[in-house]
């Protein structure tokens, strides 16, 4: 009794705030979006042997979605200036779910292609309205952190979109996409009961032309579209290399769910290491990493160390420099005076374009050559990107210029 009551009552845990719990909303919705993206890696196999596909065709299904993203991206950041990010999330999800069920029942690679595009549209509203919402309601000295956050969700997604299409292989696509549907239609009804962001936060002032002449803007587009493109070309080429070499699409699943789990650790540090030490460091790492790991996985003959290969490159440094792209982005549309759906506009066409690129560029030039030649073809735009920022790194440091009113022309410093 005297122990009962020596006890201390537990604290009543302190509820999340409105922001904080806009914020969870995001994570959750850039993951589940980002499950349906890379849900397709172990069943391309499954679709090449099903529908007789060559790897070229194999490439324009991979493609398609991206593909989809650019104009979903003009839509997305179109509505969001107009309607708000929370309606512009709404509709994106909304168009996700009729999407999602059709291809469950898709019967030929065509009808594949067309529901892919559109669900790379509804994606382009996802994210265009999504990242917007994040980065307005984000304190600038902790936004790394958060963004880190975010797209440590997205990774999470990727992780789980693996396992989800192994399990749709396995147990009929049909089923398992309209339940996908479902859940969808319910994140949609969530998204609509949180508040819009003040339209302040949002920013409204210079025109997107004004940011086309912002070098920053150029990198930081450049990086994301590099890191897209990579992802592309990786994505095509490395499960049809794992399966010729025999690896079963469990094995192919579980790679890309290692790579994603490392991806899920790296990401929130590489975020912390941007607020506390710039994005120099890590962008630098990130691309020189990359480069010699891009030369070396066309090398092993086992599926066992290709695997563990992909696992490193996929998972570790090509997630060192995504983060730093968005923060150099993002300072520069602030300093400008750029509405924020600019910015999630622009990340979305670099994306999309980069992988609307890589994934049929690198599936073509394979088939005609070997799977080295992209690869090393990557790597040495890896090389050259580094190159660009460590010369350019007093322009690129965000932070370093005085912000500038609403509308005026940018300028970098030297």
């Amino acid at each position: 009794m005297t122990a009962l009551r020596s006890r201390r009552p537990r604290p009543t845990p302190r509820a999340l705030d409105p922001d904080q719990r806009t914020v969870v909303l995001i994570r959750v919705l850039l993951g589940f979006e980002s499950v349906l993206y890379s849900v397709l890696t172990p069943v391309l196999p499954h679709y090449e042997h099903a529908f007789g596909a060559s790897k070229p065709a194999i490439g324009v299904l991979v493609a398609a979605y991206p593909a989809g993203m650019i104009p979903g991206a003009l839509l997305g950041g179109w509505i969001a200036t107009r309607a708000g990010v929370r309606r512009t999330t709404a509709l994106g999800l909304l168009l996700f779910t009729g999407a999602i069920v059709a291809f469950g029942f898709g019967s030929d690679i065509v009808t594949l292609d067309g529901l892919r595009f559109v669900q790379g549209i509804a994606c382009g509203c996802i994210w265009g309205g999504g990242l917007a919402w994040v980065i307005a309601i984000s304190p600038p000295e902790r936004r790394g952190a958060m963004l880190g956050s975010v797209f440590a969700s997205a990774i999470f997604g990727t992780l789980v979109g693996p396992v989800l299409g192994t399990f749709a292989v396995a147990t009929g696509t049909g089923v398992v996409f309209a339940c996908v549907g479902g859940v969808s239609l319910g994140l949609t009804a969530w998204t609509l009961q949180h508040p819009e962001p003040p339209r302040a936060a949002l920013g409204a002032g210079a025109p997107l032309r004004v940011l086309a002449k912002d070098p920053r803007i150029a990198i930081g587009c450049w990086l994301i579209l590099l890191e897209a493109g990579t992802i592309g070309a990786a994505g095509t080429l490395l499960p049809l290399r794992l399966s010729r070499f025999g690896a079963s699409d469990v094995a192919i699943g579980v790679t890309f769910v290692l790579a994603s789990l490392l991806a899920l650790r790296v990401n929130p540090a590489v975020g912390r290491l941007v607020d506390r030490r710039g994005i120099l460091l890590p962008l630098s790492a990130g691309l020189g990493a990359m480069a010699v790991l891009l030369v070396l996985l066309p090398l092993p003959r086992s599926p066992l160390v290709l695997a563990g290969l992909t696992v490193l490159t996929l998972g570790g440094p090509l997630t060192a420099f995504g983060l730093p792209a968005v923060s150099i982005m993002t300072d520069a549309i602030e300093r400008i005076g750029a509405a924020l759906a600019f910015g999630s506009m622009l990340f979305n066409l670099a994306w999309a374009t980069g992988e609307t690129i890589g994934a049929p560029a690198a599936a073509s030039v394979s088939r005609a050559t070997s799977d080295a030649v992209p690869l090393a073809a990557l790597g040495a735009l890896m090389l050259a990107t580094l190159l660009v920022v460590r010369l350019g790194r007093g322009q690129l440091e965000v932070g370093t210029e005085p912000v500038r009113s609403s509308g005026a022309s940018p300028s970098v410093s030297s």
